[in-house]
């Protein structure tokens, strides 16, 4: 399922980065504000009423698109800036965050600069297919031990010893 995307405001990344020396309290004050703007803004597109299985897995798409007046936007400082509107999307699907593969892309410079938000979920599989056996059990594969993962028989010796 594809959620409907997201306009988020552009805000400075450097204050809400990991790397950022922005004082406890100021930058509490961001994150709050960033949280409070995600959730409407999520409520306003309808993420509340999406239905999420609780072992599906979302991808969190982060499309940048920078102020003209920005020369440079590090993506990894996309992602740790808008950990405050990932927790916020969560609260509004009910779900938990771990459940987000993050992706951040550069997208076209525009006057005030936004970030696009796109969600898609990833159903999950069936317990047979997600351990990779097959129930019927025709496809029984020897090389494969009790827990699912394959053995090298060709490694002897000692570790290291080639």
């Amino acid at each position: 399922m594809i959620l409907p995307r997201i306009r988020l405001p552009w805000t400075k990344t450097s204050d809400l980065s990991a790397n950022s020396r922005l004082h406890w309290r100021k930058r509490h004050a961001l994150v709050k504000a960033q949280k409070r703007a995600a959730d409407a803004l999520a409520r306003e597109a309808g993420w509340h009423k999406a239905v999420i299985h609780p072992d599906a897995k979302m991808i969190l798409r982060l499309i940048y698109c920078p102020p003209s007046n920005v020369s440079t936007v590090d993506d990894d400082n996309i992602i740790t800036a808008h950990k405050g509107a990932r927790d916020a999307f969560a609260a509004v699907l009910g779900i938990n965050d771990s459940q987000f593969t993050t992706v951040a892309e550069r997208g076209e410079k525009c006057r005030f600069g936004a970030v696009i938000v796109q969600a898609e979920t990833i159903p999950p599989e069936n317990e047979a297919s997600r351990q990779g056996c097959n129930p019927s059990g025709s496809d029984h594969n020897p090389e494969l031990g009790e827990t699912g993962m394959a053995f090298d028989k060709h490694i002897t010796g000692k570790a290291g010893a080639q």
